[in-house]
C-alpha cells in the first residue's frame, strides 16, 4: 500500500517539545486519529482539511476499551485502504503506557506500512523541566515507573515500590492521582518512610500547569486541600526534590 501508519509520541503538551519528525507527520497526515490529552496548539499544527478522529479516553468515561480499541483498528484499516497517510497521535510516548505494542501488533499482522516515532513522555519532561533528578552520581542509579492500577486487590507491583523507594531511587506513577492517598497508606504499611518526599506534577508543560510538594505522611493532608488537576504525574522518593 502506498498509505503510511505513522504512531507518534506528541509529547507531554507543549508543542515546542515534539521531535522534528514528528511535526513533519503531523503536518503531512490526511487524518489524525488522536487521544483525549493531545493539546488543542498540537492539532493545529495539521494541515488545512486533514480529518481529525478523536478516538481518546478519560478517566471513569464509561468506554469499553476492547470495544474502544477494536473501532481504532478497523479505522486504521479502512484509512489505509484508501492510500491514506494516518497518524496515530498519542500523548508522551507511544511505548510507555500508551498501548503503541497493541497497534504495532496490528499493523504487522494486518501488513500495513508503518512507523514508530518516539515522544518525549511526561515523567522525563516533567523531571528536566522542573529539575528532579531522577538519577544522580553516588545518590541512585534507577528510576522505575509504575501505575496506580489494582490487580487482585491491591496495587500491582507494590512489592517492586517498596523495594525500589527503600534503596533511595525514586518511584514514578502515572494515572495514580485517584489513589494516590491510598497508595501512600500502603506505601507506609510496607515501612516507606512517611518523611519521603512526593512531588505531584499536574499538566506538565502545558500553560496551566501545576506544581505541588508533600511528604508520605501528609498526602492525605495535601489532598484534601489542594485537590491537583488531572492529568498528574506523581513522583516519590528520597531525593526527589526541585533544584530550583
Amino acid at each position: 500500500m502506498s498509505s503510511l501508519i505513522s504512531i507518534v509520541g506528541a509529547g507531554p503538551g507543549d508543542p515546542e517539545l515534539l521531535t522534528v519528525k514528528a511535526l513533519k507527520r503531523i503536518q503531512e497526515a490526511d487524518c489524525i486519529l488522536h487521544d483525549a490529552l493531545v493539546s488543542d496548539e498540537i492539532m493545529n499544527l495539521s494541515r488545512p482539511g486533514a480529518q481529525r478522529v478523536y478516538v481518546g479516553k478519560l478517566y471513569q468515561d464509561g468506554q469499553d476499551q476492547t470495544d474502544r480499541q477494536e473501532w481504532i483498528n478497523q479505522l486504521i484499516i479502512e484509512l489505509a485502504g484508501k492510500g491514506q497517510k494516518v497518524v496515530r497521535l498519542k500523548s508522551g510516548d507511544p511505548m510507555i503506557f500508551g498501548r503503541g505494542a497493541e497497534e504495532i501488533r496490528f499493523c504487522i499482522e494486518n501488513n500495513l506500512n508503518y512507523e514508530v516515532i518516539p515522544g518525549v513522555t511526561s515523567a522525563l519532561g516533567a523531571a528536566s523541566l522542573y529539575g528532579i533528578p531522577l538519577t544522580e552520581r553516588g545518590k541512585n542509579s534507577m528510576v522505575l515507573f509504575g501505575t496506580g492500577h489494582y490487580c487482585e486487590g491491591d496495587f500491582c507491583d507494590l512489592e517492586s515500590f517498596v523495594s525500589v523507594l527503600n534503596s533511595g531511587s525514586p518511584v514514578i506513577f502515572f494515572m495514580g492521582l485517584n489513589k494516590l492517598v491510598k497508595l501512600a497508606n500502603r506505601l507506609m504499611d510496607h515501612a516507606v518512610s512517611p518523611e519521603i518526599k512526593v512531588q505531584i506534577l499536574s499538566k506538565v508543560s502545558q500553560p496551566d500547569a501545576t506544581t505541588f510538594e508533600s511528604t508520605l505522611g501528609n498526602i492525605e493532608q495535601l489532598m484534601a486541600n489542594e485537590k491537583p488537576p488531572m492529568p498528574a504525574l506523581v513522583i516519590i522518593g528520597k531525593n526527589a526534590k526541585k533544584l530550583r
